[in-house]
């Protein structure tokens, strides 16, 4: 774990927080913007959505951030995450994203925590944060209800968001909320391949992606899946407009089952409740039914 200083360098001495970020003021309040400068921000991962998140928190006027992430980017990594390029590749996320928010806003009060999220670090991690942002790789489904679950016990708002092909699935969980088991409906005696279906279903109800989405791209054996760009840039724009209501205008946030499900190359969009979460009957029936395409996509032809 790493703390950085609020320490000036030289070389960006003429760096004024209040003209960097004036472009705000008219969206946010004065005082407004003085409650994000001192607000603190815990985004666990760095990757795919969680780097943009953090960029684009900094942009907004948020002044602290709780960052995990153990990852190095790869050239794989190049499709889609805000830190991945040439002269980035092998080197950790965590270190690169820091540096970019950094360049933005040398004042930021950054607290890193290299070996990512895990039981030992989750109290240090949410010790003194005003919102929680889930960015943990949704394949790592067993990583999820350990933030989101410590977090509603100490009171804070959990936000979330999972690319779905050009589209995005968006939840909130909070104290207020549903609680994150009885919603996804995931159960230890589940395989991995179920919970995460389980996961996903929950995410994004709609099944928009669906439509377009070629389910041999999908290999959750090997815990890989189509991704783009276009669904990771939806997700940072629902994440910062979530994170900022939740810390300016807590009272307006939906938690679960509360859901949003955008899907931009289709233009359709649902912002509902999900009636008893995964629970729900039509949910129960969609698992089953993606469970077997997934199977027959996985078959041998």
């Amino acid at each position: 774990m790493v703390a950085f200083s609020l320490g000036r360098r030289t070389e960006v001495s003429a760096f004024a927080y209040h003209e960097a970020f004036s472009r705000n003021l008219g969206v946010v309040s004065i005082d407004e913007h003085a409650r994000l400068r001192n607000a603190t921000v815990a985004i666990a991962g760095m990757g795919g959505v969680g780097g943009d998140y953090l960029i684009s928190l900094v942009r907004a006027g948020v002044g602290g951030f709780h960052l995990a992430e153990f990852d190095e980017f790869e050239l794989v990594n190049f499709n889609r995450q805000y830190g991945a390029n040439t002269e980035t590749l092998g080197r950790k996320k965590l270190d690169v994203m820091v540096e970019y928010a950094k360049a933005i806003n040398p004042e930021l009060r950054i607290t890193t925590f290299s070996e990512g999220l895990s039981p030992g670090n989750i109290d240090a991690f949410l010790m003194g944060v005003d919102v929680a942002v889930d960015a943990v790789d949704a394949f790592a489904v067993d990583m999820h209800p350990l933030l989101v679950n410590a977090a509603t016990a100490r009171g804070l708002a959990t936000i979330a968001a999972v690319p779905l092909g050009m589209g995005a699935g968006v939840l909130a969980f909070g104290p207020k909320g549903m609680p994150y088991g009885e919603y996804f409906q995931i159960s230890p005696e589940m395989s991995e391949d179920e919970k995460i279906i389980q996961f996903m279903l929950g995410f994004g109800p709609e099944l928009y992606q669906m439509k377009y989405l070629d389910p041999k791209s999908i290999n959750l054996k090997a815990r890989k899946g189509p991704s783009s760009v276009a669904g990771c840039k939806l997700c940072a724009g629902y994440i910062t407009t979530l994170a900022l209501v939740a810390l300016l205008h807590p009272e307006e946030l939906k938690c679960v089952p509360w859901y949003t499900n955008v899907d931009a190359r289709l233009g359709r969009f649902r912002h509902r409740r999900l009636w008893m979460g995964n629970r729900n009957p039509l949910q129960r029936l969609k698992s089953l039914v993606a469970r077997k395409r997934l199977e027959k996509a996985g078959e041998p032809t």
